[in-house]
């Protein structure tokens, strides 16, 4: 019987399967959400009771996330991999806004349009689904990309989405309307405004650049100190360690010396006893040797002694018997009218007797 992996448990005490993905294993390492910092950028412009597409059921992390800070109203996940995976994540942290819908983006858009958030992962953002979604957003919708590639900023422009956040490896477009055509300002006017924001700017280069070499010397002096500070610190530290370990082995020295004393002494007294043991059962051999004839003419003895003793227990059964049929034939003769009459008889005349006598 295989035994269930344990769950992972963030910082919120958010409980997730414990998955042999890159995602998990920064979850594990950091006790927090994947992407997070693109979660809290995506959260900041979503209103209350939001809808929210995520297109990555893999990571169902950020269904909980939306759900718990977001306060997300519904969260529709195309279900086809690692179904059950997520079922038991929204099961375990108690989150019931999790819709599962078919992974067939034509079947989408009767409710598209009321989408605030959709979530493209890498692996879906080049599967030209965002083009095949576009035309039926709303102009509330936020796009999240995972992306690096620049094209996909004309692709959006063409339905008036621009980036207003770009994070390593992500990029966040929100709908913007074409801004009307301002009043081209004099010429003159704005040469001057750019000479004047040059002088400006090089002022303010110049000074930053002088408070960067400083700021660079200081750091370079100070870290070159705390160098010197931390080798000082680790030479000590090695030296003490060195000594202390110098002393530890001089101890174990000592220790197997005596060790080895000490079993050499023991061997000693072990061999003195067995050759003790090797005498004494020698002697023991030899004196019931010479006892064996004496025990076996005891033992001749002891056996004709039982047998006399087994006899003599008969005869004294018998005479027992007989003692036994005397004492019945005594009491039975004792006990007639004879006997009776005699005694009385023999007491009568010594009574007589005796009174003749005085």
């Amino acid at each position: 019987m295989t035994r269930k992996k344990p769950l992972l448990t963030l910082r919120d005490k958010t409980k997730l399967k414990n998955n042999r993905d890159q995602a998990t294993a920064i979850m594990k390492l950091t006790k927090d959400y994947y992407q997070l910092d693109a979660l809290e950028q995506c959260t900041e412009l979503l209103p209350k009771q939001a809808s929210i597409l995520e297109l990555d059921e893999q990571l169902s992390s950020h269904a909980i996330y939306f759900a718990k800070y977001a306060s997300a109203k519904k969260i529709y996940v195309p279900t086809k991999e690692r179904q059950k995976e997520v079922q038991e994540n929204m099961l375990h942290n108690h989150i019931r806004q999790v819709e599962t819908v078919e992974n067939d983006p034509e079947k989408w858009y009767t409710w598209l349009p009321s989408v605030h958030l959709i979530h493209f992962s890498k692996r879906i953002v080049h599967q030209s689904v965002v083009a095949q979604l576009l035309p039926h957003l709303a102009n509330h919708t936020v796009l999240w990309l995972e992306t690096e590639n620049t094209d996909y900023d004309d692709l959006l422009a063409t339905r008036n989405y621009h980036k207003v956040h770009s994070l390593p490896g992500h990029a966040v477009y929100t709908f913007q309307e074409q801004q009307t055509a301002t009043k081209k300002e004099d010429g003159t006017d704005v040469e001057k405004k750019v000479l004047e924001w040059l002088e400006t700017y090089k002022g303010q280069i110049d000074e930053v650049a002088n408070q960067f070499a400083k700021q660079q010397i200081n750091a370079e002096a100070k870290h070159q100190r705390q160098l010197e500070k931390q080798k000082q610190l680790t030479t000590k530290k090695w030296d003490e360690q060195i000594t202390a370990h110098q002393k530890e082995l001089r101890q174990l020295t000592s220790q197997i010396s005596d060790s080895n004393t000490m079993v050499q002494y023991i061997s000693d007294a072990w061999n003195a006893e067995k050759m003790v043991n090797n005498s004494l059962n020698q002697r023991i051999y030899t004196l019931l040797e010479n006892e064996k004839p004496v025990l076996l003419a005891l033992k001749e003895r002891n056996i004709a002694q039982q047998k006399e003793l087994a006899i003599l227990r008969q005869e004294n059964k018998q005479l027992a018997k007989q003692l036994k049929q005397i004492k019945t034939k005594y009491e039975r003769l004792n006990n007639t009218k004879v006997i009776r009459f005699m005694r009385k008889y023999w007491h009568l005349k010594k009574s007589r007797k005796l009174r003749n006598d005085t």
